[in-house]
């Protein structure tokens, strides 16, 4: 895969020298398709990255059973309630494909957005157009399964 194809998702709304910080935390793992990362309910302790493949974001819908949320590629973030304090995850995911995923610690990124408070504002800025995008992707989703139907949203 082109590094860079994943470089122009969120990393791509920071600029250059705030990237390299986000980075420099973070840490690579591979899981192999269907793999869970987590599950809804446990502790939010990472944020994630993706580099490659598709993971997919699972709620769990009373009388519904499992419904996907929205699946997220190369360059998409997930599992920000890391980012707030004493937080539960609040979907499962699960790996699709095969994927690399960068992982950093919440609270490693939240002393460092502290730090430099410039990079805080950037980041934060960037995380709330994403957090506006899945809301509005959540909204068609729950239409969609109150209507009696199953939708899966891609970001």
């Amino acid at each position: 895969m082109n590094q860079e194809s994943w470089h122009a998702g969120f990393l791509a709304k920071l600029a250059p020298r705030f990237r390299m910080k986000l980075l420099s935390l973070a840490h690579s793992f591979r899981c192999s398709a269907g793999t869970t990362i987590f599950r809804e309910g446990d502790p939010s302790l990472y944020f994630y990255l993706v580099k490659s493949g598709r993971v997919a974001l699972d709620i769990a819908v009373p009388a519904k059973g499992t419904v996907c949320l929205l699946t997220v590629g190369p360059g998409d973030i997930f599992s920000w309630s890391a980012l707030l304090e004493s937080h539960a995850e609040t979907a499962t995911a699960r790996a699709i494909e095969e994927v690399e995923v960068l992982e950093i610690k919440g609270e490693a990124l939240q002393s460092l957005c502290w730090e430099d408070t410039e990079l805080g504002m950037e980041f934060y800025r960037a995380l709330a157009e994403v957090m506006a995008g899945r809301l509005t992707a959540s909204r068609r989703v729950a239409v969609d399964a109150f209507a009696g139907g199953r939708s899966t949203t891609s970001s």
